[in-house]
């Protein structure tokens, strides 16, 4: 047999044998239920939303499916809000408003301080995952220490507005 004869038969025997692979993968998807498909979507693009009092305040929060979490702080002033991208065990984000502190914090995280200018303190209110500071009239944060189950703190300086 020629050489190119046999390289004509290896690429149409090739071709061909691609061609089935197509057909086959072609109806394994066609043999789907669509509603299995939007089943799988749904599953995981789950947008969850609650809210969690504090007094007069709350703090609404929400869990994205991309894994960002967010907080939004409403206590009669402006609202604020804040999102992390990946709340683990020991992160906490928290967002300012002109009447107090709240954010998010992960299950190990015991404890929230506040220290406030003029010398201040507060400790925050930690509930479902949320927490919450009141500031006293005339105060500002200016860091917030997290406090984990295993007694190590971490602060964070707070930017002024």
């Amino acid at each position: 047999m020629p050489d190119w004869s046999r390289d004509r038969t290896l690429a149409v025997g090739g071709f061909a044998l691609g061609t089935a692979a197509a057909l086959v993968a072609i109806a394994s998807g066609l043999g789907a239920r669509p509603s299995q498909i939007g089943e799988a979507k749904a599953a995981s693009a789950t947008l969850t939303r609650h809210s969690v009092q504090f007094g007069r305040a709350q703090v609404g929060v929400e869990h994205r499916p991309n894994g960002i979490s967010c907080a939004t702080v409403i206590d009669g002033g402006t609202p604020a809000r804040s999102c992390l991208g990946s709340l683990g065990s020991q992160s906490i984000t928290y967002a300012v408003t002109d009447h107090g502190i709240g954010g998010l914090a992960g299950a190990d995280v015991k404890a929230v301080i506040v220290r406030l200018t003029r010398k201040g303190t507060v400790w925050a209110t930690i509930r479902e995952g949320a927490f919450y500071a009141a500031l006293p009239a005339d105060y500002r944060p200016r860091r917030v220490i997290k406090v984990l189950r295993n007694g190590s703190q971490f602060g964070f300086s707070v930017p002024t507005i």
